[in-house]
């Protein structure tokens, strides 16, 4: 018995379903929404067919889409000096400022007898740019340490 109960209510749920979202009130003309049916799949079938032929153009798509560069704000060196950090954008996106700034400081403050070093899975090394001197690299990300 409760089985049935069930299978009533399951049907039940689903015709109230579907008259709420073809059911209705609306006294206007619904011409348009047959035709607006129509196109959906037609759009889609061409958006389908398109997707082969623009496989070749997609590269160069995401590269039109270099994102702007975001000054994540400053890290202390071991040192004592300043660097100011940014998030870099390219291609591949940009990191984090959350991410940026940990990687960074982690960075900066490790004393090493070397300039490269992997901190988080970051290759950070230091660079000849005078303004830049100092970046990591990740998956086509880029966090760089400037001056100050």
């Amino acid at each position: 018995m409760k089985p049935t109960h069930l299978a009533v209510f399951a049907a039940t749920a689903l015709a109230v379903a579907v008259c709420s979202t073809g059911c209705g009130n609306n006294d206007q003309d619904h011409s348009a929404h047959a035709t607006s049916t129509t196109a959906v799949p037609t759009s889609s079938s061409t958006s389908t067919t398109a997707d082969p032929a623009s496989s070749s153009t997609a590269p160069s798509t995401p590269s039109a889409e270099i994102v702007e560069d975001v000054n994540c704000g400053p890290v202390t060196d071991a040192g004592g000096g300043t660097r100011t950090v940014i998030a870099v954008g390219g291609t591949a996106g940009r990191v984090g400022c959350t991410e940026a700034i940990t990687v960074a400081t982690k960075y900066v403050t490790t004393i090493s007898n070397t300039d490269a070093q992997t901190v988080d899975g970051w290759q950070c090394n230091a660079q000849p740019d005078p303004a830049t001197p100092s970046s990591c690299s990740k998956d086509g990300l880029v966090i760089a340490l400037r001056a100050n």
